[in-house]
């Protein structure tokens, strides 16, 4: 440090003798000594950065992995046949083939199915577009619920009719995680839905007619038994729910008739009397709950041995 101020000074020295023996002016005399002592200032500031302590730079910190390098990332292998069997049967379907909807029309397709097989049906299985006409559904329907072997389950998808009037048929199987399909029964047929476009009237129920037997037709044992017998008339394929309701509240449980083609079903309900019951009259109805609530007439019952 010191001998570089002594040779600042001896710069300075010779630069006023310099410019002394040259005859300059006292302003370029005062630029010179200005430059000079800025120069001195400056070297004396680079001295003092010079001499202050640096401190050497950390390396960046790397977040080491806990997975060794040449450990391999775990994928999802194929799922493989767990070794157990895949079947179903068709229990029953709603609405029934053939049924008449409109062009465009938006409706259910319900298929009872019983897994016959010994897998259970988990919600990695899928309901899976086979072939015909999509009738505006998914190509594929992941099982909304599991379904054990022997069990049996309603399986349904929201479909649109298409806007050309005709027979539409739609093929449908079952597909495990494994990647097979499989239909129903011991041909392993694709189950379908089948619907008939058309802008007729549509089907359903045009007439129910009543018929009451007595058991015995006279006399009066110890118990009478009562019969009603509903027959129903269709105008063609249609399924429908029902139950029948009667005076005292004993009401039966809801059941479900399905005519594949125009024509009737008959249906019965007995009431059995026992001599000395309550001579009030009583009645049964036949109501349907589905697809249309209608509530038909009532059949009254007389107890003539009271």
């Amino acid at each position: 440090m010191f001998v570089r101020k002594y040779k600042l000074l001896l710069l300075f020295v010779g630069l006023t003798l310099i410019f002394a023996s040259c005859g300059t002016s006292p302003q370029t005399e005062a630029e010179i000594s200005t430059a000079v002592a800025q120069t001195v200032q400056a070297q004396n500031s680079l001295t003092k950065i010079a001499n202050v302590p640096t401190q050497t730079p950390k390396p960046p910190t790397v977040e080491v992995s806990s997975t060794p390098e040449n450990a391999q990332t775990a994928t999802s292998a194929p799922i493989g046949n767990p070794g157990c069997t895949v079947s179903a049967s068709l229990i029953g379907e709603n609405p029934p083939d053939n049924v008449l909807v409109k062009p465009g029309e938006l409706f259910w397709k319900t298929w009872t199915l019983q897994n016959t097989g010994t897998c259970t049906w988990n919600t990695s299985y899928n309901l899976v577009f086979w072939d015909g006409d999509l009738m505006g559904g998914l190509t594929s329907y992941p099982l909304p619920e599991p379904v054990a072997p022997n069990e049996t389950k309603d399986i349904s998808i929201y479909l649109k009719a298409p806007e050309v009037e005709g027979t539409a048929t739609g093929y449908w199987r079952i597909q495990t995680p494994w990647g097979t399909n499989f239909g129903v029964g011991s041909g392993d047929a694709s189950f379908y839905v089948q619907v008939n476009v058309s802008t007729q009237q549509e089907y359903g129920i045009t007439n129910v007619s009543y018929n009451l037997v007595r058991d015995p037709l006279t006399g009066c044992p110890t118990n009478v038994r009562y019969t009603v017998y509903a027959t129903i008339t269709t105008n063609g394929p249609f399924a429908f729910d029902y139950y029948w309701d009667q005076s005292d509240g004993n009401e039966s449980s809801v059941k479900t008739i399905t005519l594949k083609e125009a024509g009737s079903v008959t249906l019965n309900r007995e009431w059995m009397i026992g001599k000395g019951d309550s001579p009030n009259p009583r009645w049964i109805q036949l109501i349907v709950t589905g697809p249309e609530y209608q509530e038909y007439d009532k059949v009254t019952i007389l107890n003539n041995c009271p």
